[in-house]
């Protein structure tokens, strides 16, 4: 597997993201993975490449000429680092580009052009929460509103939400640092659950061997006076403001505490917010981590009122060194401090137009604290537990690396598939739970289920991400896909992906004229001679009729039958009778399309006497269609429940549905032939589906 982490020098690569990157590389350097730190817009004053411990750090200048913000020179930007990537990546077996910014869709979108490869986006920060410090209500009202007569801010919004809307839809998959944000991302974002996952921070577990006595004096600081601690960016996002209107009022019953901010900004913002309290507080600026990892072990209470977090550092080095902690409700915060265990809340007031932090009641909460020592140590005590439990770096490990393996292989060693169901004039709520049952119990397959909104409602929001599967299986003939979702589905079908048609998805899509090339044929929707020719089996031979006029699609009663082996040597076929008994089902006749059919594997004959066409009609076959792997059962018609589901309660629907299955997927077949398979005069049910 080859790795390259994509870095950018900016504020973010010295704080959080640049810790992140660091963390990363530091639990992949005895993998198996090949890694490469893709470091851009540097100082550097042109391309340079280091190896460091085994590790490749590759640099590259910034533009002469440059706007942080304008998005055409970012574009044109990541065209060139393409360029060079093109020329200079050697192995391209299993390559994974792990992103670290939202608003690079281009980006993405030049390294899907480009390689054979998988996207991941870790989610650090979302742009609009800065603006509107992390205030959801609002950002939600702002895209409520229409764009009429608005000002530039919520243009800009918009603007920033769009772009990122775009970069979660090209990668293939998305790591949130918190369960928040995840929920986030599938709600407003409308991305799909299945391409996200959470995965908080890990940190190195390092505390001073030295002790809080020693420290205090190398501080000047006697050991019997509280003190307290913020660490981050001197910014109005952090909330330092708060923190020290209730630092003020902490002094009229506390008069020697003391308050260490650490970290650099403007501190000019908050000169007033000092007054006649200086001798309290002490500014460190930035600090080295030896320092500040003394600063930690200095303090009693950590003070986080910041208005947008995911996955904090600070809060997780604060757990480290079993500090209890105030913090705001904000986005991951509220999920990473434990309320009255690992420390206490303080809820963001959000209004449309804002958002706060109630001053008094932070006081309140920091007051209490100093009241209840014991409370205070059991706090940080409880901190350090989950520190140990969610956030070490043997838990980062284990989860990034599970997540790597995942994108090209399932790591339990089972194909992945994908069921696209919902909407369809066949009971879906029946043959897609059947249809999942029937694979998971031969242990072959690891399954997702995609299901669409009802007929006529908004479709918008319904993208599956086909790229993260090796097969999907179609269980659906209702309201057209989004444009992106069928260009993704083609996508991952001109790839190679594998295709299972399962009975009534051939009913779908009559407009959609790659669908019916990738399908082979399809009925009913209208369909008649524009639709392709009909499709059928004549005295051993396929007939693709483009004489007869007349309409597409129909069937007899539900009756039993025999099917009958049209390639004995097909991986799905061999070994089978060459005819057997299937339970009774619709046998699907007079259908029209117009793909190539490649492999003819089941016909049967479709009897008059039970309303049928008079002809060899196609039960089970594949479609040649470019790299992809397409198999095709028109069998399976689903009962009105579970047990009563004799059609797909078939041993041989089941049998050549995992056969046909497995070979979409692999192009091989490892399934044998089982005991229980029908023959020509004998039916076979299995009602447990395995």
């Amino acid at each position: 597997m080859n790795l390259y982490i994509i870095n950018e020098f900016c504020r973010g690569a010295v704080y959080g993201i640049g810790t992140y990157v660091r963390e990363l590389t530091a639990i992949l350097k005895n993998s198996s993975i090949n890694i490469y730190v893709v470091n851009l817009n540097t100082d550097k004053p042109q391309i340079e490449c280091e190896k460091i411990e085994g590790i490749f750090y590759l640099y590259f200048p910034a533009p002469l000429q440059w706007s942080m913000n304008n998005q055409e020179q970012w574009d044109l930007y990541h065209r060139n680092i393409i360029y060079w990537l093109k020329l200079h990546v050697k192995d391209k077996k299993e390559l994974i580009f792990h992103l670290n910014y939202t608003r690079r869709s281009k980006l993405a979108e030049e390294l899907k052009k480009t390689f054979d490869c998988k996207i991941i986006l870790t989610v650090h920060y979302l742009d609009w929460c800065f603006n509107l410090f992390g205030n959801f209500m609002c950002f939600r009202k702002i895209l409520e509103t229409r764009r009429i007569n608005q000002g530039d801010e919520y243009e800009q919004i918009k603007d920033i939400f769009q772009r990122e809307k775009e970069t979660f839809q090209i990668v293939d998959r998305i790591i949130c640092l918190s369960k928040r944000i995840q929920q986030h991302l599938q709600c407003d974002y409308g991305i799909n659950s299945n391409k996200i996952t959470t995965i908080y921070n890990g940190l190195t577990d390092i505390v001073p061997v030295v002790g809080k006595s020693v420290l205090r004096q190398k501080y000047y600081i006697p050991l019997d006076i509280p003190v307290f601690l913020f660490v981050g960016r001197i910014d109005d996002i952090k909330g330092l403001k708060y923190a020290l209107r209730a630092f003020r009022i902490i002094l009229e019953n506390y008069p020697d505490c003391r308050f260490l901010i650490a970290g650099s900004g403007d501190f000019d913002k908050y000169l007033l917010e000092c007054k006649d309290i200086w001798m309290n507080i002490i500014w460190t600026g930035l600090v080295e981590m030896e320092k500040l990892y003394e600063l930690y072990t200095i303090a009693d209470i950590g003070v986080m009122p910041s208005f947008h977090e995911q996955c904090s550092y600070v809060a997780i080095e604060m757990m480290m060194h079993g500090l209890p902690i105030i913090a705001s409700t904000s986005t991951g915060l509220g999920e990473m401090i434990e309320n009255n265990v690992t420390g206490l809340h303080i809820p963001v007031i959000e209004y449309t137009d804002r958002a706060e932090i109630d001053s008094s009641l932070l006081a309140k909460k920091m007051l209490y604290l100093l009241k209840h020592p014991l409370v205070t140590i059991r706090m940080g005590q409880n901190g350090r537990k989950r520190y140990f439990e969610n956030y070490s770096l043997e838990i980062f490990r284990e989860n990034m690396l599970k997540l790597y393996k995942s994108c090209w292989y399932h790591d339990d060693g089972k194909i992945k598939v994908l069921i696209v169901t919902g909407q369809n004039n066949h009971n879906w709520e029946v043959s897609h739970i059947a249809i999942k049952q029937i694979l998971e119990n031969s242990g072959l397959f690891a399954i997702d289920v995609a299901i669409s909104p009802k007929e006529g409602k908004i479709m918008s929001n319904f993208k599956p991400i086909f790229a993260s599967y090796q097969l999907v299986i179609l269980d659906y003939n209702g309201d057209r896909w989004p444009e992106e979702t069928e260009k993704s589905f083609l996508e991952f079908v001109e790839n190679g992906g594998g295709v299972v048609v399962y009975h009534a998805a051939n009913n779908a899509f009559r407009d959609w004229k790659e669908y019916n090339r990738i399908i082979g044929f399809g009925g009913w929707e209208n369909r008649d001679e524009t639709a392709g020719p009909y499709i059928y089996m004549k005295e051993g031979c396929l007939v693709y009729d483009k004489e007869t006029s007349g309409c597409a699609g129909s069937h007899g009663f539900q009756h039993e039958f025999v099917l009958h082996c049209g390639n004995l040597e097909h991986p799905v076929t061999k070994g089978l009778p060459t005819a057997w008994c299937h339970a009774q089902d619709e046998l699907y006749d007079r259908m029209r399309g117009p793909g190539i059919v490649k492999d003819v594997l089941f016909w049967g004959y479709s009897d008059p006497a039970t309303k049928g066409s008079g002809r060899d009609e196609l039960a089970m076959f594949t479609v040649n269609y470019g790299k992809a792997r397409i198999f095709h059962t028109t069998l399976g018609h689903a009962g009105n429940s579970l047990n009563d589901n004799v059609a797909m309660q078939c041993a041989g629907f089941q049998v050549t549905l995992l056969r046909g299955a497995e070979w979409a997927a692999t192009g091989e077949v490892t399934l044998p032939v089982p005991d229980d398979f029908p023959t020509e005069t004998t039916i076979s049910l299995r009602k447990n589906y395995k």
